[in-house]
């Protein structure tokens, strides 16, 4: 009797937290859908709305190809700043172009990544910087900005030229592999895949640089060792999925239901990656840090250290190969540089005296160095990688969220609730999309030629450009205590491989192949396949200078 009675207390207590929990479930519904919609401020500014659950979000997110004129459309249609539907109509977000707003946005603390965000970049790449917030961001950006400073980028200046000349013996190789009569009749090159090569030298000297630790994927890309985090990058690549939403909000699906992502992601987690680890505990981070946390730094700076870099650096060979003049007045900059000093020309302290003779790898690595504070100064290289950083940034768009209610000042007004105002309320939860891609396009801030290849436009910029947050006059790298540590490393980069790259080879577009973006957590090349699913390469024409 008293087992009996235990059961209907139970069974009493499991229908009661059901009831309770189906209560709760409506109330949520009701405040997402009724409520909260109803005295949303975003209510009284113009902007894209439809049917109830109408969403605009393919518009500006899913495809490079049409977000661009859906920018333009938009904003003639509702100015600078304006709301449109995510989800529905009860889940209206901003979007600004208004330079004011958007520095207010990325600097104030009342906004940060939304919570989605951050879980989904934390199980796949860890909880680095990139998915922290608020005190832990704080603390790891604190910790590791001394890893980026000038000083330190121009130590790593040997392994910069070191793995830019292994790739270039790569690329010859290949050449010679690849070539044919039939195409030296033709006066064809060999078309090679440069995403993959860049992605591999990139990916070794985020090794090197970051950890002192050779994958060597140059020379080995099926390395157990390199292998996981290309696994982690393909995850990466296909984006978020619904299966992804709903472990999002139901968690405890991936240890009683994993997802093929789920299972090859803790793959890598468990692999022999972590023996990296070691390496990073002898550093001096790990005084601030934990060891997890060390761990969660390696899977951040390799993919952000690696994909945003090669992305950019196979977008700029590709503009240099369609604007063949514009790739010989660089190759002529870049020769030109060289033949200023060369190695045999500085001693070990950077001096040009000649004292006593010295050990060659000290001159070799001083010239290095030397060579790259040079490539600094070289203004058309300078205007070539900011161009491409900025018709082609590897992030398109950054988005944010009201962590509390807040009022956001503009630099111009819009109309709010009929009457023109230079500033409007945003609510607790309100979503802001900032269209970094829309911004670097946008023919009033650069011009009628905007959406066209021009390294010369920096030579005279329009007044405007300089009131653009960020670095460099773009908001490829972000703005704010968010902002790209590495900014300064990754241009480096860029120009040291650039350099190398034009000085050894001659690059021209394959006829005929179509070249489409693809948005995920990152801007992603894609090859146009007719009839077939696109792939992630990039071919183009490659052919050793005389």
């Amino acid at each position: 009797m008293d087992s009996l009675a235990l059961l209907l207390v139970f069974s009493k207590a499991c229908g009661l937290a059901v009831v309770l929990l189906l209560l709760r479930a409506i109330a949520w519904l009701l405040n997402m859908l009724v409520l909260s919609p109803a005295f949303d401020p975003l209510k009284k500014i113009p902007g894209r709305t439809g049917t109830f659950f109408q969403s605009f979000l393919d518009d500006v997110l899913d495809s490079p190809q049409e977000s661009s004129k859906t920018h333009v459309e938009w904003r003639k249609l509702y100015g600078n700043t304006f709301k449109f539907q995510g989800f529905g109509r009860h889940d209206f977000r901003l979007m600004t172009f208004d330079f004011r707003a958007i520095s207010h946005i990325l600097t104030s603390p009342v906004y940060e990544k939304p919570w989605q965000t951050r879980s989904i970049l934390a199980r796949l790449i860890g909880r680095g910087i990139i998915s922290m917030e608020r005190h832990e961001h704080k603390v790891q950006r604190k910790a590791l900005s001394p890893a980026f400073s000038s000083t330190s980028v121009r130590e790593l200046a040997p392994i910069l030229h070191s793995k830019a000349e292994e790739l270039c013996d790569v690329w010859e190789k290949e050449i010679s592999q690849l070539g044919s009569p039939d195409m030296e009749t033709k006066g064809q090159a060999p078309a090679l895949d440069t995403s993959s090569g860049i992605s591999r030298a990139v990916f070794d000297v985020m090794g090197l640089g970051g950890f002192d630790f050779a994958f060597d994927s140059l020379k080995d890309d099926s390395r157990p060792d390199h292998q996981p985090y290309r696994q982690m990058f393909r995850a990466l690549d296909q984006g978020v999925d619904p299966r992804d939403i709903l472990d999002l909000y139901l968690p405890f699906l991936r240890n009683f239901w994993p997802s093929e992502k789920t299972k090859k992601m803790n793959e890598t987690k468990e692999s022999e990656a972590k023996d990296i680890l070691s390496l990073l505990v002898k550093s001096n981070l790990s005084s601030t840090l934990s060891d997890a946390d060390l761990l969660d730094q390696c899977s951040t700076f390799l993919f952000a250290g690696t994909d945003s870099v090669a992305i950019a650096l196979t977008w700029a060979l590709h503009h240099l190969s369609t604007h063949p003049q514009m790739q010989a007045r660089l190759y002529d900059e870049l020769k030109a540089s060289m033949q200023t000093k060369g190695p045999e020309d500085y001693d070990s302290d950077g001096s040009d005296d000649s004292g006593y003779a010295e050990d060659p790898k000290l001159r070799s690595t001083q010239a290095q160095r030397d060579w790259t504070k040079s490539l600094e100064s070289l203004p058309y290289l300078d205007s070539v990688v900011r161009e491409t950083l900025r018709i082609t940034p590897p992030i398109h768009s950054t988005i944010r969220v009201a962590t509390m209610d807040d009022e956001i000042v503009l630099s111009e007004p819009i109309s709010v609730d009929g009457q023109l105002s230079n500033s409007f309320k945003i609510q607790k939860g309100t979503y802001i999309h900032i269209p970094i891609e829309g911004i670097n396009f946008a023919e009033d801030i650069w011009g009628s030629d905007a959406l066209e290849f021009n390294p010369d436009r920096w030579n005279k910029l329009p007044s405007i450009v300089s009131n653009i947050p960020g670095f460099g006059n773009v908001l490829t790298f972000g703005y704010g205590p968010h902002s790209c540590l590495g900014y300064r490393f990754a241009v480096s980069e860029i120009k040291v491989f650039l350099a190398h790259l034009v000085l050894r080879f001659d690059f021209a577009p394959v006829e005929g192949l179509k070249i489409r973006k693809r948005n995920t957590f990152v801007t992603r090349p894609y090859t146009e396949i007719p009839g077939g699913c696109d792939k992630p390469e990039f071919p183009i024409r490659v052919s050793k200078r005389a």
